[in-house]
């Protein structure tokens, strides 16, 4: 009792700076003890939503690896396939609920219908916008907000073949169309064990797409590809129809597989079951590619002035519940530290113009110094979006399986389905 009484009596001699003293010292007990609280408390977990497994995953697995060790932030990745994806972030925003907090996708239409329906975040301002080219930024600009951090460009250059295939056959690669269609095909179409010239990948159509697009722009222009995402040239015209006759002539000819999936494929071609590819430049992230990339190498489609370019951007949902996070996330994807981590893995090209030329492999480096010497266009089906994607997509399917089919229908069902791109 008489401690007690001592400590009371201390208390009422005590001035105000004693006091003071007193309340930081609580203060300051009260901090550490919260931080060792929140130290105890399990860390949030971010998801994030994207097209890619394989290969592809392992390489974005090593970005969100330095993320992890930077932030100390956990992230966990979920790849689906390109329907799923389209489908189901827009049924679980719809609902309200958002499982990922972020998603790396590559429609820039599909992104401003969310972004218009208030599903997402802006991500204006979580990145330096004069490090990324305008248009990259320019197709997920709506209302002057930025609703996609440009993350992989995906270069789809030309037709990806195996060097020692061409050497052993005695085969050049083509620098005319001509060159292409009446000599390099049939001289790969009759070397023994070889089942068609081209590899046709397939799992939801884009493969076709892109094959088809290379003849868009290699036989039409770059423009052409530009007129018909904007509808200043139609599908049914003749322009168009003589394109697809070229091309269904070349399918009837047998220069075209049988469609299988894509990664089965580069190594059909590996193998010699096929000559050449018309792929992107992620392809050198496959096996047995990406384990062989002194034998790897690509031709331009013979004559083009255009080529096309996908780019994934990452977007923030408006529904999640860790925004904090997940904005430290996107401003880490949109750093050049995330995509040089990429680029180093290889089958990348970085959005971000910090990133040095002397970051790519000798094979993706020729893939970059390619497409600067050409007009680079949108993906048609990924700039217009909507029906008209997926419509695409069963068209060039059904096409493939029966080149018979009624060019003149075909179009006009793809004419049908087009729509104006919100950007």
């Amino acid at each position: 009792m008489a401690d007690l009484a001592t400590s009371v009596a201390d208390l009422a001699t005590a001035t105000a700076e004693d006091l003071a003293a007193i309340a930081d010292d609580i203060t300051a007990i009260a901090d550490r003890v919260t931080a060792v609280e929140e130290a105890l408390l399990p860390a949030r977990t971010l998801t994030v939503f994207s097209l890619w497994s394989d290969e592809e995953e392992a390489n974005f697995l090593e970005a969100l690896e330095r993320f992890e060790n930077k932030t100390g932030i956990p992230v966990r990745h979920v790849g689906y396939d390109t329907l799923e994806l389209l489908i189901t972030i827009p049924t679980q925003l719809k609902a309200g609920v958002a499982i990922a907090d972020v998603v790396i996708a590559p429609w820039p239409s599909w992104i401003l219908s969310l972004a218009g329906q208030g599903y997402l975040r802006s991500v204006t301002d979580m990145m330096d916008t004069t490090k990324f080219p305008q248009p990259a930024l320019d197709v997920v600009n709506a209302s002057d907000e930025i609703w996609g951090v440009p993350f992989k460009v995906s270069g789809k250059p030309g037709f990806w073949y195996r060097k020692s295939f061409f050497t052993n056959n005695s085969l050049t690669v083509p620098t005319t169309f001509d060159e292409f269609n009446n000599t390099l095909l049939p001289a790969i179409q009759a070397i023994d064990g070889v089942v068609a010239p081209i590899a046709s990948g397939n799992g939801d159509g884009w493969p076709l797409s892109d094959t088809t697009e290379a003849f868009i722009v290699g036989l039409g222009g770059a423009q052409l590809q530009l007129d018909l995402i904007f509808g200043d040239a139609q599908f049914n015209s003749t322009a168009v129809k003589n394109i697809f006759e070229t091309l269904t002539s070349m399918l009837k000819a047998g220069y075209f597989s049988v469609p299988d999936d894509f990664a089965a494929q580069v190594a059909r071609v590996w193998d010699g079951t096929y000559g050449i590819y018309f792929q992107g430049s992620f392809i050198t992230a496959f096996p047995p590619f990406s384990d062989n990339l002194d034998d790897v190498g690509f031709f331009p489609f013979p004559g083009t002035d255009g080529a096309t370019g996908a780019i994934d951007f990452a977007i923030m949902t408006a529904f999640t519940e860790h925004p904090v996070e997940a904005q430290q996330l996107i401003e880490f994807l949109a750093s050049a530290e995330a995509q040089e981590i990429m680029v180093g893995l290889g089958g990348f090209l970085a959005a971000h113009s910090d990133v040095p030329d002397s970051a790519y492999s000798p094979i993706d480096l020729s893939v970059l110094q390619f497409m600067r010497t050409v007009t680079v266009v949108p993906d048609l089906d990924d700039a217009i979006g909507g029906d008209f994607q997926t419509t695409f997509w069963d068209q060039l399917k059904a096409l493939w399986v029966n080149p018979d089919m009624d060019l003149d229908v075909l179009l006009q069902i793809l004419q049908d389905e087009w729509i104006a791109p919100p950007f």
